[in-house]
């Protein structure tokens, strides 16, 4: 028996313009799952390709947290398509929540979903607080359960940099960063 897989970083020829040539598609899939779903507002968020985005070996992607870019790495088209899918899911997973603020929070079997339009403004609060006061863990199985609510399928991670996938893998350790 061999010692397990270290996670190593990827390099790629591809360029940046390339790369968003190449990803685009992926991300305009996920966008446009979301918004069939009910979530219109992420159609504002914006697609951004940036060599600084691979700064450690499974750091491939990030959402700006007012919802309106995602960047990706362009490394990330050396990934295997599921996962590729996998994570622009959950990068317009946290487009979705970061969008909505106070909408979302996680529950014992998945996500709830709150109409902060019928609350009211001391309930409007406390949701808004409990938002802003959730750590990092909690934020990003936020983005796994929402993209899990729209595409219908879990998000696993796999692989010696535990990256995500839709084809199985273990749920979202806490240590991941």
């Amino acid at each position: 028996m061999g010692e397990p897989a270290v996670c190593q970083p990827l390099e790629t020829s591809v360029g940046r313009l390339e790369a968003q040539c190449i990803l685009e598609p992926f991300f305009r899939e996920a966008l446009e799952l979301f918004a069939e779903a009910g979530y219109d507002r992420v159609l504002r968020t914006r697609l951004g390709v940036s060599g600084q985005m691979h700064d450690s070996p499974r750091h491939f992607a990030g959402c700006r947290e007012d919802g309106q870019l995602v960047l990706v790495a362009p490394e990330m088209v050396e990934l295997p398509v599921p996962t590729v899918v996998a994570i622009m899911a959950h990068e317009v997973g946290h487009a979705c929540d970061f969008s909505y603020p106070g909408r979302f929070s996680l529950t014992e079997d998945g996500i709830r979903e709150f109409d902060l339009d019928q609350a009211s403004e001391t309930q409007r609060i406390r949701r808004l607080r409990a938002w802003q006061a959730r750590d990092h863990h909690d934020i990003e199985l936020t983005a796994d359960r929402l993209a899990e609510s729209v595409y219908g399928a879990p998000i696993g991670y796999s692989g010696p940099c535990m990256l995500q996938t839709f084809r199985g893998g273990e749920l979202r350790p806490e240590r991941l960063k």
